[in-house]
């Protein structure tokens, strides 16, 4: 997937300024589900921008809170790294609203949602799981896939420090 291909979209407008933000590019080069992390965070905006039309969820928090869900994700753990984003987005100066659905995107391993926006954010994030898995097995089929976790893990500051798990010895 492009960055053109996902950014252009009616979400566009309300998420250029993240877009802009040199974290959000940076995880183009980091691994995530096999696949660039960019790709899962806009992949997740989609499905964010269409579930909050169905549930009348406000628009601007769902795609917000989608495009950064996983920043800095691999700082905490599958139950903590929702936090940890929030944080971040906080002190970009996001909403209580986009910093709740942050938080609570793990669910039911995270917060249990409170708004319609954060249970948005926990749908669009497991239907954008799924997306993810096609496009690393459809890339399977045509040789990208493999050749892009090479490219990624090389280009992932995160990985490059750590071998790989078949690698690692047991604790």
């Amino acid at each position: 997937m492009t960055r053109a291909l996902h950014a252009d979209g009616p979400w566009n407008a309300l998420i250029a300024d993240l877009l802009a933000h040199p974290v959000v590019g940076e995880t183009a080069d980091h691994m995530h589900h096999s696949i660039p992390k960019y790709d899962h965070l806009l992949r997740s905006v989609r499905y964010s921008w269409h579930i909050a039309g169905w549930l009348r969820a406000d628009r601007a928090v769902c795609v917000r809170a989608a495009l950064v869900h996983d920043i800095d994700s691999r700082l905490g753990t599958l139950r903590t790294h929702g936090a940890i984003a929030a944080r971040w987005a906080a002190e970009r100066g996001e909403s209580p609203a986009v910093c709740h659905a942050i938080t609570s995107h793990m669910y039911p391993l995270g917060p249990t949602p409170q708004t319609r926006e954060a249970w948005v954010l926990v749908l669009a994030d497991k239907a954008a799981t799924f997306g993810d898995a096609r496009q690393f097995l459809a890339g399977l089929l045509d040789g990208t896939s493999l050749a892009a976790r090479r490219r990624l893990r090389a280009s992932d500051p995160w990985l490059a420090t750590r071998p790989p798990r078949w690698r690692r010895r047991p604790s």
